[in-house]
């Protein structure tokens, strides 16, 4: 009840006659209270915890929603220079509310409607203020991909209601249902191309691509974790469907890691580098969730706010350079050392986090998401190895290509403002600091 009454404050503080950056100010506090005050529920919890009749809040859904308060706190921060301000804080405060609801959403036709709501806003955000002449074509793919997957899911959910009456996750995760397996397909699919899943992937790399700063922060960040925590939801009804098709898609997943690492050393733009990294992570939490261990869940869980955190500091810190140098290619970004001297910290903090090194919360996830795999199958030693190694791989010549090198400029330019390296500490602290205390995790 507080946490709406203070979403109510927030909105209604929207329409007072204050100067707009006070209001942005104090909406991004806001959001950083209310994760606060989400983290002092100190009793952690595995059932659903009822707030309203069609809204609660549980455990994988318990540690999303602070991630969610805290990343669109560091968005109103960075959206001070954008054009056409007030629609666009107006757009993201909408998207912030949806978003919510999507993951305080206890009903399964109500989650769908909300997940397709969020596309839509990302839709708008990225044809209004993308970066480039090709965010109208990046926009309409985005649409009609995802669109096109997740209709065969509504189709489900209707064919489930006609059968059972009901939606309701709390009566659903008590009757273990098992569908033929077109059907399955049909349920899952939707939530494979939000993740995105390996051969799925083709939409994210251009919505990265053409997307504004904060959009990209909230699509990555955000966004991927709608299919993985769609999936979860799902593993608790259709176990035994899950069980019968689980070698397949962790087979998919593994070898769609390992290509897209190996693909990430040919790439020559920042921004494919980064969201072809994202979607390198998320194919490894998705061939984990489908061992369906107590330790994959536990893993995936961590491994969704670890790379929450990772990705979105990732691609505020590449607008950084492109503000500078209005390019993306490496080539034309190196040099960091020698132009953003200052900058050079960040890179190097952010990059050690994304390749999971100690003591970032990625590596505690990917632990985790390792071991249920050699726990399902001991075999898969030889390409969990390679893909630890390529993917360590291509995250150090990511940071040593940018830093190091001659730079195309002859003088220093600017190492950004003080809001700057804010932001990007407001990112990498709690990615480093909650494997300090894991207990409210585990």
């Amino acid at each position: 009840m507080l946490m709406m009454e203070s979403m109510i404050l927030m909105v209604s503080f929207l329409f007072l006659n204050f100067n707009m950056f006070k209001k942005l100010y104090f909406v991004s506090n806001m959001m950083f209270l209310l994760s606060f005050m989400m983290l002092s529920m100190n009793s952690f919890f595995m059932e659903w915890i009822n707030l309203s009749f069609n809204f609660g809040l549980n455990f994988y859904s318990y540690g999303i929603i602070i991630m969610i308060l805290w990343i669109f706190g560091l968005v109103f921060m960075s959206i001070n220079q954008e054009k056409s301000f007030i629609l666009c804080m107006n757009l993201l405060i909408l998207m912030l509310i949806v978003l919510l609801m999507n993951f305080f959403s206890m009903n399964m036709l109500m989650f769908y409607f909300f997940f397709e709501v969020s596309l839509l806003i990302i839709f708008f955000l990225i044809m209004k203020w993308g970066m480039g002449f090709l965010r109208i074509y990046a926009s309409y793919y985005l649409m009609f991909y995802t669109l096109f997957f997740s209709l065969p899911l509504l189709l489900v959910l209707l064919y489930l209601y006609n059968l059972m009456g009901s939606l309701s996750f709390l009566l659903l995760e008590g009757m273990m249902f098992k569908l033929n397996k077109i059907l399955f397909l049909y349920l899952i699919v939707g939530f494979l191309v939000k993740m995105p899943m390996y051969l799925m992937h083709g939409w994210l790399l251009k919505a990265h691509v053409e997307a504004p700063v904060f959009g990209s922060m909230i699509l990555a960040a955000i966004l991927l974790k709608l299919g993985s925590y769609g999936l979860l939801r799902l593993m608790m009804i259709f176990f035994q469907n899950f069980l019968e098709m689980s070698k397949y898609f962790i087979e998919i997943g593994l070898l769609g890691s390992i290509i897209l690492s190996l693909n990430c050393f040919r790439q020559i733009d920042m921004k494919i580098l980064v969201a072809m990294s994202s979607v390198v992570h998320m194919n490894l939490l998705m061939s984990s969730m489908f061992t369906l261990s107590k330790l994959s869940f536990l893993g995936s869980y961590l491994m969704m706010i670890a790379h929450g955190l990772c990705s979105s500091g990732l691609f505020y810190l590449l607008n950084l350079c492109y503000l500078e140098t209005h390019s993306r290619l490496m080539i034309i970004n190196k040099g960091v050392l020698i132009f953003m001297p200052s900058m050079s910290l960040m890179w190097f903090l952010m990059c050690s986090s994304n390749m999971a090194a100690p003591f970032s919360l990625n590596l505690v996830g990917e632990i985790f998401l390792l071991m249920s795999l050699m726990n399902w199958l001991s075999l898969l030693m030889i390409k969990l190895f390679f893909y630890c190694l390529i993917s360590f791989m291509y995250s150090l010549y990511f940071f040593s290509f940018i830093i190091h090198g001659k730079n195309f400029f002859y003088k220093s330019l600017s190492s950004g403002k003080l809001i700057n390296y804010l932001i990007l500490l407001f990112h990498w602290i709690p990615l480093n600091m909650i494997i300090l205390n894991l207990s409210i995790f585990i």
